[in-house]
């Protein structure tokens, strides 16, 4: 199940400066800073997939309040009935 989730929005990563400072474009064009988690910034896969992405030019989902990209992509946790 994809999200339609109106806290989340569609991120392109811009640039990667730093384990502190990595910077997103938003849909309508906003410059953010991402927030990287502790144990992002030691994840080393982490940031070689970072790094693809932003050579891919691919759009992530973000959480809109906090800054911190979605861990399960664009997939929605099953709902338990």
């Amino acid at each position: 199940m994809l999200i339609k989730n109106q806290n989340i929005e569609s991120v392109k990563i811009k640039s990667i400066d730093s384990q502190d400072k990595v910077l997103a474009t938003t849909e309508s064009g906003e410059i953010i800073e991402l927030h990287i988690t502790d144990q992002q910034k030691k994840d080393r896969l982490f940031w070689e997939s970072l790094v693809n992405v932003l050579r891919a030019e691919l759009w992530l989902p973000l959480k809109k309040k906090t800054h911190e990209l979605l861990q399960n992509d664009w997939l929605a946790e099953p709902e338990l009935n």
